[in-house]
């Protein structure tokens, strides 16, 4: 009976996976900021309640390699961060922040990276890699998901809310950035879902996977043991891979060889399927997982080749991000 609801478009099995694993800022507290004896992992750690800002300027726990001998941590200075209510509806508002470049790279000044983070926490869980962008000398905007953080309300978004949700940040952050014709957005691990439809829907001057759920229906057809194509048990409105088919957007796609959580060979494929004649380029990170905690991910192996690896891209395929 439930197949049959499945194939008449009824139901979907969207919802039963684990896209989400979100933290509302009401249920920060001393368990999730330190956890049992004080023993939670450093990068697990949320700390930020709603009464509190973020803390843009804290030190990472970075691994030894990340960076090279004369490179120095990365920090935000807070007093230059945006904050920025999104209003969707009554009850519905999205919580997301503009940080200004540095000015340290002048080709990239007014280059703005929309960054859609993975599925844990909050962006509280993802500063550090906000931070790492903002040391590259971007323009960055980075917004929490419905559930995630201080956005409202304190329940995950189903999938359609999530896609239209997307579109509603992309074009809060062409209000602030210093040039809408050079806009980047970037997805990471489950934030491929959000960055698709941005991508799918919106002008940009590059797009870029890193350790990206690309669809639903290979993970339905990984994690369930059914004999049908895993197209047939998804909505489709999460299928990067498909919206993105005949993408004109120059594509760069960074995956760990490590990755256990998502894997590359999702990444392979995809690139594999982009048109030809596109400007594209992968990027296969030996040694990489997926990243934050765990095995080193494609930026903490090391960060100036993942500064280069991007500012070539950038410089070979997508010149139009930068400036003249």
């Amino acid at each position: 009976m439930l197949l049959l609801t499945l194939l008449n478009g009824c139901l979907t099995l969207d919802p039963l996976l684990p896209f989400h694993s979100n933290i509302p800022c009401s249920q920060v507290d001393e368990s999730t900021c330190e956890g049992e004896d004080g023993e939670k992992d450093e990068w697990d750690k949320i700390c930020t309640t709603c009464e509190e800002e973020y803390d843009w300027d804290r030190v990472a726990p970075w691994r030894e390699q990340t960076f090279e001998t004369d490179e120095t941590i990365p920090s935000i200075d807070p007093s230059i961060v945006e904050q920025i209510t999104i209003e969707i509806e009554d009850g519905v508002s999205l919580d997301a922040y503009f940080i200004p470049s540095n000015g340290s790279v002048s080709s990239v000044t007014n280059t703005t990276v929309i960054y859609n983070h993975g599925r844990y926490a909050s962006i509280d869980h993802y500063l550090p890699r906000v931070q790492l962008l903002h040391k590259m000398g971007f323009n960055v905007f980075v917004w929490d998901y419905r559930g995630y953080g201080k956005s409202l309300p304190e329940t995950a978004p189903a999938s359609p809310d999530w896609m239209s949700d997307a579109l509603v940040a992309f074009d809060t952050a062409l209000t602030v950035a210093p040039d809408a014709d050079k806009m980047i957005v970037y997805a990471m691990s489950v934030g491929g879902f959000p960055a698709g439809e941005m991508m799918a829907q919106r002008d940009l001057c590059a797009q870029i996977f890193e350790a990206a759920v690309l669809g639903v229906g290979k993970k339905i057809e990984e994690n369930l043991s059914v004999s049908l194509p895993g197209s047939f048990l998804t909505s489709g409105v999460l299928e990067t891979d498909i919206k993105l088919m005949d993408t004109t957007h120059p594509t760069l796609i960074m995956h760990g060889t490590v990755d256990e959580t998502v894997s590359i060979n999702s990444s392979r494929t995809f690139f594999k399927g982009l048109p030809d004649a596109l400007p594209k380029e992968m990027i296969e990170v030996e040694g990489a997982g997926h990243g934050i905690g765990g095995v080193a991910g494609v930026p903490d192996v090391n960060y100036g080749n993942y500064r280069d690896g991007m500012m070539n891209f950038l410089a070979n395929k997508a010149s139009g991000c930068l400036n003249e």
